[in-house]
């Protein structure tokens, strides 16, 4: 697909219409946020971008105004993309064009929560744009019966976007945020081929004895879900275990090592610089 893009801020009550059905067609009418609620966040510190190919979206992101501790931010609620046109760059053009827009109105930070079995997403969020993870919380939405959340608690890590940081600008300028020590870390939440042939979590021990570990985490989740739930919820438990208790002993997620193999890796270092 050759089709040239166009990027605009969104701000007419016709053209949040037009994000309103984009959503449905990505996630089904259980998941989404109304026009009218778009409209007024975008008037009062929040901001909605949308990919366009000729008149018609197809990928949009949205913000808005947050406010904790005495420091504002933006959070970035939503970002979604018509199948057809993923894996063509729109979230990263879109996210950079979110931060430039923060910019201008004054945020430093954007926040987002995202689901850590999406490895995609982690590695979007963590290698290319340069953000960590500090924070899990369990079942953050309750149930969700869409099509991509049905079938798992809606867990979600919270990741920090430092939009000046060294690691944003290192992604920004077009660079990925891997370090070659990551692959030398131990992996403590491994994994094994279990008779289906399926990759299942396995735990090791030594959780705060070094100082970078490696979380395994499912290359598609999208597909083990499908395979063999079971499995996938046995990822959910593992992961989400894992985490919280690397999170108390001062690790950071700050990168995803991806491989061949049907399982890539979270890299958590400790003493990670800047807080939440």
């Amino acid at each position: 697909m050759n089709q040239v893009l166009q990027y605009r801020t969104v701000t007419s009550a016709a053209r949040m219409a037009e994000i309103e059905e984009l959503q449905c067609e990505i996630w089904g009418e259980g998941v989404m946020t109304p026009a009218a609620q778009l409209l007024a966040a975008s008037h009062n510190g929040g901001v909605v971008i949308a990919a366009y190919a000729g008149d018609l979206p197809v990928g949009f992101c949205y913000g808005f105004a947050g406010f904790r501790e005495g420091q504002g931010f933006l959070c970035s609620h939503m970002l979604g993309i018509l199948p057809e046109y993923r894996d063509m760059g729109i979230g990263k053009k879109l996210k950079l064009m979110q931060r430039e827009w923060a910019l201008d109105y004054g945020y430093d930070r954007i926040v987002w929560t995202y689901d850590p079995l999406e490895a995609r997403n982690a590695y979007l969020n963590l290698c290319k744009l340069g953000g960590k993870v500090r924070k899990y919380m369990e079942s953050y939405y309750g149930d969700m019966h869409d099509g991509i959340n049905k079938g798992l608690p809606s867990d979600r890590f919270l990741l920090e976007w430092e939009l000046n940081g060294k690691r944003t600008m290192v992604g920004i300028s077009g660079g990925k945020n891997e370090e070659p020590r990551w692959s030398s870390y131990p992996r403590l939440l491994d994994w094994e081929l279990d008779q289906q042939k399926l990759p299942r979590p396995l735990i090791r021990d030594g959780l705060g004895e070094h100082p970078g570990i490696l979380l395994g985490v499912p290359a598609s989740i999208h597909s083990l879900k499908q395979e063999a739930l079971q499995v996938a919820m046995d990822w959910r438990f593992a992961l989400r275990d894992m985490c919280k208790s690397a999170f108390l002993h001062g690790y950071t997620v700050i990168g995803l090592l991806k491989s061949d193999e049907p399982v890539h890796a979270y890299v958590l270092e400790k003493n990670v610089e800047g807080e939440m």
